[in-house]
């Protein structure tokens, strides 16, 4: 039996989800929530007549703070970490995360991710691309899929995919959207990794933002892959017009919302949107993109001090 656990991050519901899954030695969880949200998460293993150490297993998709940031919790109390092979030494020494987290939310750190602390290095294992993991009666696969970070897994068991940030971020009724984020963003790798999910042909596709998805995967996948090239095409053509960071910063959240609006998403879905995945964090990612990876065709397009 599946469980979607929403962590209800600072009391928002339907935004952050933990998916745990009933195994003969005790539970599988696909990604963890932040520490913030552990007691919500322990709460709700509660109520489904668990406890939180009863989780053996943990798969995290990657290790940013909102799917990652509790995995020291399972992990004391007894669970094995499951992670891409980029993602375990900030695992196991987080202080380099914890830096670069701070640089972006500041005196919210605490507020929003909650506490953090060192996994023990005998508690992590290293999943690399197609390692399988027997849990109880069934496989958990792991695939590699970079695109929204370099160090990202999906993970796969029976006809069911658990798709981390690369497979979208998909509320209510709303379309699927790719978070961009600094600073891994990679538009060839994310299509490629959309391609392997797809290969994958699962019936059922799981998101931490937020749920199973309803209705078909393979329609899922087909929009999320269009809506990744539409909006990198969006940032390419507006920094060839020379269209600076704060200029892209208002522009990009009107056209998101429009979008969405075009999609049927209610007002209170859009702002659910722009809660789980910012769209001032697409500016600084997208650009970085197209500065690193094709500065040629935006790089004559830059004033002498290097801005656009």
């Amino acid at each position: 039996m599946v469980h979607v656990l929403d962590t209800r991050h600072l009391d928002r519901p339907g935004i952050i989800a933990s998916t745990a899954v009933e195994a003969d030695d005790g539970l599988v969880l696909f990604d963890t929530g932040p520490e913030s949200t552990f007691g919500n998460v322990a709460e709700q293993l509660r109520e489904a007549g668990f406890a939180a150490k009863d989780v053996r297993h943990v798969f995290l998709s990657h290790i940013h703070f909102d799917h990652a940031g509790a995995a020291w919790r399972f992990a004391k109390l007894g669970a094995t970490i499951y992670v891409h092979p980029r993602g375990a030494p900030h695992l196991i020494d987080p202080t380099k995360l914890i830096d670069s987290a701070t640089r972006i939310y500041g005196d919210e750190m605490e507020k929003l991710w909650g506490q953090f602390a060192p996994i023990a290095e005998q508690s992590v294992t290293v999943l690399h691309d197609m390692d399988v993991v027997r849990v109880g009666p069934f496989e958990v696969r792991a695939i590699a899929t970079p695109g929204h970070a370099s160090h990202h897994n999906v993970y796969q068991w029976e006809d069911n995919v658990f798709g981390g940030d690369v497979a979208g971020v998909r509320l209510g009724g709303g379309p699927p959207v790719p978070p961009f984020v600094p600073p891994e963003l990679h538009i060839e790798s994310w299509q490629e990794s959309i391609g392997k999910i797809r290969a994958l042909n699962a019936k059922k596709l799981y998101l931490p933002h937020f749920g199973p998805i309803q209705g078909s995967v393979s329609a899922h996948l087909d929009a999320l892959d269009g809506r990744v090239r539409r909006w990198a095409i969006w940032f390419r053509d507006r920094m060839r017009a020379g269209h600076g960071e704060q200029q892209l910063i208002s522009a990009f959240a009107e056209y998101v919302a429009d979008e969405l609006r075009e999609e049927k998403a209610t007002e209170d879905e859009i702002r659910d949107y722009e809660y789980a995945d910012p769209s001032f964090m697409a500016v600084g990612a997208a650009m970085r993109y197209w500065q690193k990876h094709h500065s040629e065709d935006v790089s004559r397009f830059q004033s002498e001090d290097g801005q656009l």
